[in-house]
């Protein structure tokens, strides 16, 4: 008898375990659980220049954008690392932006040495003198705008801008801008022209609110007016011996 009573136990047991998980099932099936990433947004916009002192040349044009209020989360860098490299003695790309932090690599891809120097406040270095295939490595760690030559070709002349962003891009030969995965939030925009003075680029910084997957910041003029070109030095600061 006593085995019987505990068959039955066991039978109402499992019948009532079961009669759980089918409730529990039902529960989970119903409910609905929600979770969406950050949004990310493609900023576009379109730059011009004003009083040009060269021919209307749009490309290299830097934008980039601050995050406001909150310190910008950059990615750990991978490898390779970006490349300002030395071809038919000159720098390609001319312009490069990358995160405050990351390493530049500056190949010599040119069949003679090249010596590549910076007399920047923000980055001075000086890569010394290194043969066609070599490469050298530089850590960028500080944000501003840094000019790069090579000692032996006075001709040769680039800039590497240090960001605090992971947020970037350049004009292309159109003066179109295009920033992809940009987190919705606010930031300062910040610009930066080769051919322009430093306060004129300093009325182009505004604050910009993205929000959903598209913002178009319009069209951005750029003005030259002030600007001076001129000869640099070479990393000894003295005038490059003639040719």
């Amino acid at each position: 008898m006593d085995l019987d009573v505990q068959k039955t136990n066991k039978k109402m047991f499992f019948r009532r375990l079961l009669i759980l998980v089918l409730l529990l099932i039902g529960s989970f099936s119903s409910l609905q659980i929600s979770y969406s990433l950050p949004v990310a947004a493609k900023i576009e916009a379109t730059v011009s220049l004003v009083n040009a002192k060269k021919s209307n040349d749009l490309s290299n044009i830097a934008l980039w954008l601050e995050p406001s209020g909150s310190t910008a989360r950059i990615p750990k860098q991978s490898t390779p690392y970006p490349a300002m490299r030395q071809k038919g003695k000159k720098f390609v790309p001319k312009v490069l932006i990358v995160s405050s932090g990351y390493y530049v690599s500056f190949p010599n891809d040119d069949p003679f040495p090249h010596n590549v120097f910076s007399p920047s406040e923000v980055k001075k270095f000086d890569l010394g003198l290194y043969q066609a295939g070599e490469n050298v490595d530089q850590l960028m760690n500080r944000p501003g705008v840094i000019p790069v030559y090579c000692n032996i070709h006075p001709q040769m002349k680039a800039f590497v801008i240090s960001v605090k962003t992971a947020y970037y891009a350049l004009s292309d030969d159109s003066g179109k801008v295009e920033i992809n995965n940009v987190p919705n939030g606010k930031y300062t925009l910040k610009v930066w022209h080769e051919r322009a003075t430093t306060e004129s680029l300093n009325k182009l910084s505004r604050e910009v609110t993205v929000s959903g997957s598209t913002v178009n910041l319009g069209s951005i003029q750029v003005d030259e007016a002030g600007f001076s070109p001129f000869q640099h030095k070479n990393k000894d600061g003295k005038d490059y011996a003639p040719k």
